[in-house]
């Protein structure tokens, strides 16, 4: 589970997401970059729901196939994600009910503008298109002015909508918020801050992790 948070016009995209990662419980088990750059495809691959399958596909792109850009990208996606989708459940012994979204952001190899991609599971993994703007996942309001420094208070509003879920139905955001911008020039990474628990979720990670170890 994530927060995503996303702007794309014709030269730029900027993506910010969350980094903590839960256990089936909703307890702090890990953290993560949810949000990968590809400097070779001039691309930024994130993705929503389960944890740790957008990572994986953003390796399976860099070691297993060849394509000329994003629109070729695009191309092969769907049939791809849909046999890892599959290995990948049976591997981490996934629930049916799962789910996952992925997004590609980046530049064209054949317009050299913007592009935006979604592929969800519970869609069969076809390719969408996606038009310019801001976007978020989980729901807040959209506000206006300056989205790197307003970021925070959207994911803080984000945290607090969520709060008021079911712990089933209720996406777990926290730890960090980093942020890609990505230009024609190249992409930068910014830390936007931390959640006010961030220290307490860290303890909890290693604490676990320890007593697990042992």
């Amino acid at each position: 589970m994530s927060s995503l948070i996303f702007y794309t016009d014709k030269e730029q995209v900027l993506v910010a997401t969350d980094t903590l990662g839960v256990s089936s419980n909703g307890k702090p088990f890990m953290f993560s970059s949810k949000a990968l750059y590809i400097p070779h495809l001039r691309a930024i691959i994130a993705g929503t729901g389960t944890g740790g399958f957008s990572n994986e596909w953003a390796m399976y792109v860099t070691n297993r196939m060849v394509v000329k850009g994003l629109h070729n990208l695009d191309y092969h996606t769907p049939n791809n994600l849909r046999e890892l989708w599959e290995e990948y459940k049976t591997r981490q012994s996934l629930p049916a009910d799962f789910t996952t979204t992925l997004y590609q952001f980046g530049f064209s190899e054949e317009t050299n503008e913007v592009v935006s991609f979604a592929y969800r599971s519970t869609n069969n993994f076809v390719s969408e298109s996606l038009g310019y703007g801001t976007a978020v996942k989980p729901e807040c309001t959209v506000q206006e002015g300056d989205l790197l420094k307003l970021i925070p208070s959207m994911m803080q509003e984000q945290r607090e909508i969520q709060s008021q879920e079911t712990p089933e139905n209720r996406i777990y955001i926290g730890g960090e918020i980093y942020a890609q911008h990505l230009t024609k020039n190249g992409c930068n990474i910014f830390k936007l801050g931390e959640f006010p628990d961030f220290k307490e979720q860290e303890s909890e990670v290693f604490s676990n992790y320890s007593e697990n170890k042992c």
